[in-house]
């Protein structure tokens, strides 16, 4: 079994997406010793629980074992639907890594408790909804630390069954009590796993674009490394070069001009690749960093700040969404094109050969359509909201945890949206491999084509979960197993589907 070392500066996406998948961790020596010099020297008197209840509602002293009881349970506030587990453990090893850089004041015991609730299995039930992303993730933390504190609460066991954790409670101190809530680290979590997945998503829309660029006999000047270096944005010639490598040489035609969902491909996916290079980088810093308040310095002492808001997530993941949306919205129109023998340069219309009632890849191309507007509905930005909370304590939140999940999800329709138009290429491909096309119902034969290893690596990957079509069938268990082979890595023999 794979174990994530946490050392509060180190963790990476595709490090939170292995301890999604299963992945145990454990905490490095050095980490440890911070956590316990913390821990050692922040003050427990006045309580912080008393100290900001206080301040946020003015209630009188209640103290020790019953008010961390009550503040746990009081901030249980989550609805919708449960969290996948794997979320939940992303959102397990995220926390414990906030906690493991040693700034806020908790013993390095509270990180061992969350290791061992993903070892044994025992995955508390998280709520998808209820958090605004400011005074951190409070609701969905909240429910995690119910369940590690024998406060209630339930959990998926190991055995799949839901029910109490059979684990021994952890007893928290105050700030322990606090720290488990108070930092956007769904918001992180979340968008650790829609990096980890982009890059996926990103490969098989490169792949995809590939193949259809060749099947569609496109101008080679699209990928001129002059053209792309003329205009100066790198990730335009990393999509362009990553192309070329695809289709080998010389690779495609000299037909021109081609339509913008072939000529300006380099752009709109090196765009995403440049977005996503960003987003990369910005949610690996809020990753390993101390995101909790207050936090304890050895030349400060205790401090009050804002690092529980989620902005720089909420922003980042919001410019994902909206990138990795022009990528679906430009691979549906590859795949119209695909479909019309007016626009194909000799393929099939729909791809097939029958005429009549004989539809081929006519619906693919409408479930396309509606995944691709079910993205641009999703893209709208979350972050630019703001809703006061806490009497207006919390006047300004990020809105974070929507922003991810949207991602999310928009990255589910963009792996179909992909998963179609990969399958369309590789219909259109087998034409062109036998050199073949339709002409007035009758099927004539010309001079069969040849495409690089690369590709026709691709089309068999392709065509080992789905057959050349020939006749109308039931398309749903094809769109399902190409939308798995982008899930796993359409380029990688055995991948892991997300």
């Amino acid at each position: 079994m794979t174990r994530v070392l946490l050392d509060g500066r180190t963790l990476s996406p595709a490090a939170v997406a292995a301890v999604a998948g299963g992945a145990e961790i454990g905490l490095t020596d050095e980490a440890r010793e911070r956590m316990t010099r913390s821990a050692a020297a922040y003050p427990h008197e006045p309580s912080v629980l008393h100290t900001k209840r206080r301040f946020l509602v003015g209630e009188g002293h209640s103290g020790g074992e019953d008010l961390v009881r009550s503040f746990v349970l009081g901030h249980c506030a989550g609805v919708g639907e449960s969290l996948p587990v794997g979320s939940v453990r992303a959102l397990i090893v995220c926390r414990a890594n906030v906690l493991a850089s040693g700034h806020s004041g908790v013993r390095p015991g509270l990180v061992d408790a969350l290791a061992r609730l993903l070892a044994e299995g025992v995955i508390p039930v998280v709520p998808s909804q209820g958090s605004v992303g400011a005074a951190g993730d409070l609701a969905p933390l909240a429910h995690v630390a119910r369940v590690l504190f024998g406060f209630g609460g339930d959990a998926v066991l190991s055995s799949g069954a839901r029910g109490a954790s059979p684990l021994p409670a952890y007893v928290p101190t105050a700030k322990e009590a606090l720290a488990m809530i108070n930092g956007a680290t769904l918001t992180s979590a979340l968008a650790a796993l829609a990096v980890h997945r982009s890059h996926r998503v990103l490969d098989g829309a490169l792949d995809a674009c590939a193949l259809t660029l060749a099947v569609s006999h496109a101008d080679r000047g699209l990928l001129s490394d002059n053209v792309l270096r003329a205009r100066g944005h790198s990730g335009g010639r990393v999509a362009a070069e990553r192309l070329r490598r695809r289709l080998g040489s010389p690779g495609l035609g000299s037909h021109s001009p081609d339509a913008f969902s072939l000529r300006a491909a380099p752009a709109v996916l090196g765009t995403a690749l440049d977005a996503l290079a960003w987003v990369e980088s910005t949610v690996t810093t809020e990753l390993n960093g101390a995101c909790d308040n207050p936090l304890w310095f050895e030349d400060e002492g205790v401090v009050e700040g804002g690092n529980f808001h989620g902005a720089p997530v909420a922003l980042a993941m919001d410019t994902l969404r909206i990138a990795l949306t022009q990528v679906a919205t430009q691979s549906e129109r590859r795949t119209f094109r695909l479909t019309s023998a007016s626009l194909s340069r000799d393929l099939p219309s729909y791809l097939v050969a029958g005429t009549g009632l004989n539809s081929g890849f006519m619906l693919a191309q409408y479930t396309a359509a509606s995944l691709a507007s079910e993205c641009k509905g999703l893209s709208h930005p979350a972050s630019v909201d703001s809703i006061p909370t806490v009497q207006h304590h919390e006047d300004h939140v990020s809105m974070g945890p929507i922003a991810a999940r949207l991602t999310l999800r928009v990255l589910e329709c963009v792996a179909d949206i992909v998963g179609i138009e990969v399958l369309l290429a590789a219909q259109a491909m087998d034409w062109r491999l036998r050199g073949e096309t339709v002409r007035e119902g009758e099927v004539v034969r010309g001079t069969p084509e040849t495409f690089s290893p690369e590709l026709m690596q691709l089309h068999a990957r392709v065509r080992g979960v789905v057959g050349f079509w020939h006749d109308d069938q039931v398309m749903h268990p094809a769109l399902q197993a190409v939308g798995r082979l982008v899930r796993e890595g359409l380029g990688e023999e055995g991948g892991v589907r997300w």
